[in-house]
Order: structure tokens, then sequence, then C-alpha cells
């Protein structure tokens, strides 16, 4: 009988490494073609470079213009998911906690505008920015999206929802006020949702790319996903600097993602359930 569950458990290790190997081995690939000599790239399937060089990522870094992509991307990704992160706490914490008219009607009604697709509002957002003369600006990639989004208000609402409101109702009765209640009391506690919202929010501005494309046409504007994407209008595409290009877009991603995982883990847990 041990011998019997000491092969399932086996084999489920198995399978769990197999699943495992397929998905991380676009990611291998990349960085050992990162690491390849030119002439190695479309030698063979080797996995393992036969010359180890580290040259792809300078190139990629000073001669494609990484260096400058990057940090407009990090500019305009942190910017966004500040305003984000305060404008969805406080909606969160409005819908969540406290009680006014119409509360359900608006919220249901704000939760409804995920049902539609981007493409629909790329038209009107643009000619919006347009008007505003902030094409091919910072504001005209950030504003759109620094006011939050409904996920993201929704996924706050939901862990305020758990917090007992006798902390709100202490902190009232010793003459707090709304702004006092959320800045002192709600929003320490909710660093878990908040830190869950924070990645979310990085990781898809770091790979936005259609926004960015119609909004911008100055390559000092550009981002990541544009700069990576004109790669393909030089006649002979260098296949490892394009990977070492990818690694250096894909690396703080990664970073960030391992470095916050419990707070990740702990706000998804903590958005769905009512105490």
């Amino acid at each position: 009988m041990i011998n019997n569950f000491l092969n399932k458990k086996l084999l489920l290790y198995l399978m769990i490494i197999g699943i495992l190997f397929l998905y991380l081995f676009p990611l291998l690939w990349q960085v050992s073609t990162s690491l390849k000599e030119g002439d190695e790239v479309f030698s063979g399937y080797n996995l393992i470079p036969k010359k180890v060089t580290w040259n792809n990522y300078e190139i990629a870094w000073s001669q494609f213009n990484v260096k400058q992509y990057l940090a407009n991307t990090i500019f305009i990704s942190v910017i966004i998911m500040l305003g984000t992160l305060i404008c969805c706490s406080m909606a969160g914490y409005a819908f969540g906690q406290l009680k006014f008219p119409g509360r359900d009607f608006l919220f249901f009604f704000y939760l409804g505008t995920m049902m539609i697709p981007q493409a629909v509002t790329l038209i009107p957002s643009y000619y919006i920015i347009l008007r505003l003369n902030m094409a091919n600006t910072f504001a005209g990639l950030i504003l759109p999206f620094f006011f939050g989004s409904a996920f993201g208000t929704f996924l706050l609402r939901q862990f305020y929802m758990t917090l007992s409101k006798d902390l709100a109702e202490a902190a009232t009765i010793d003459g707090a006020g709304y702004f006092q209640i959320w800045w002192k009391i709600m929003l320490p506690l909710s660093k878990p949702a908040i830190a869950t919202l924070g990645v979310m929010t990085l990781v898809q501005q770091w790979n936005s790319l259609l926004w960015p494309l119609v909004i911008t046409q100055s390559p000092a504007l550009k981002v990541l996903a544009v700069g990576l994407s004109d790669f393909r209008l030089f006649r002979n595409i260098q296949w490892n600097s394009l990977m070492a290009a990818v690694i250096i877009a894909i690396l703080p991603m990664l970073i960030i993602l391992f470095s916050a995982q419990k707070l990740f883990v702990k706000g998804i847990q903590f958005s769905g359930m009512n105490r």
C-alpha cells in the first residue's frame, strides 16, 4: 500500500515537472538564444550554447535603445499603478464600507464596463486625447488609465467587505472623517489586496502595446512592447540580440512577481471572502 502511494506521488511529480517544462521551455529557449553567437542561432536545436556571450545584451541595451524604452515603461507603469491604487482603493472603500443612495446600482453599472472590449473604446479615447492636445505625450499615455479600473475597484471592494465595520464606527466616534478612516485604518489593513492589484496593474501596463502604438509616434516616447515590435523593421533581424532585449524586458516583472508572491496569494484569497 505504501509503495502504491509512493508510485502515485512520483507519477504526480513527474506530470507536474513535465507540464512546467512545457510552459517554461519558450523562456529557456529565449535565454539560450540570447547567450548564443549569431552563427549558432540556427545551427541546431541545442539548448546549451557552445560559447556563452554577453555581447547580445550590450547590443540590445545600447544600439537598439532598450535603455530608453525601459525607462519610459517604468515611468509610465509606476505612475499608472499609483493612480490606480489610490483611486480604486478609495472607490472600493466607498462601495464596500459606506452606505449611500444608489450604491449598488452605481457599483454594478461601473462593473458592467468590464464587458466592453478595449477595441470599442479605442477610437473615442484617441479622439478625446487628440482634442486635449495630449497625443504623442506622456500625459496621453498615462491619463486614460490613471484613475483605475472596474476590476481594481471590485477587487478592493471585496477585500474591504471582509473588514469589520466596528473599526470605522470606533474611528467615527473618535472624530475621524471618511478620508482619515480610509487613510489611517483601511489602507494599512489592505496591503495584500493593494499588492495584488499593484502587481496586476504593473504587468498589464508593462505589456501594453495597442494604446502606446496608437497614441505615440516619437521614438523618445516608445515603451518596451512598441520598441521590441520595431525589430521587425530591420532587414536582417538579429535574433540573439532580440532575445536579449526580451529577457531584459521580462526580468523586472519576474523579480516583482516572486517578491510579492505571498502578498499576491493572500490578497486573492481574502478578496473573495465575506466575514
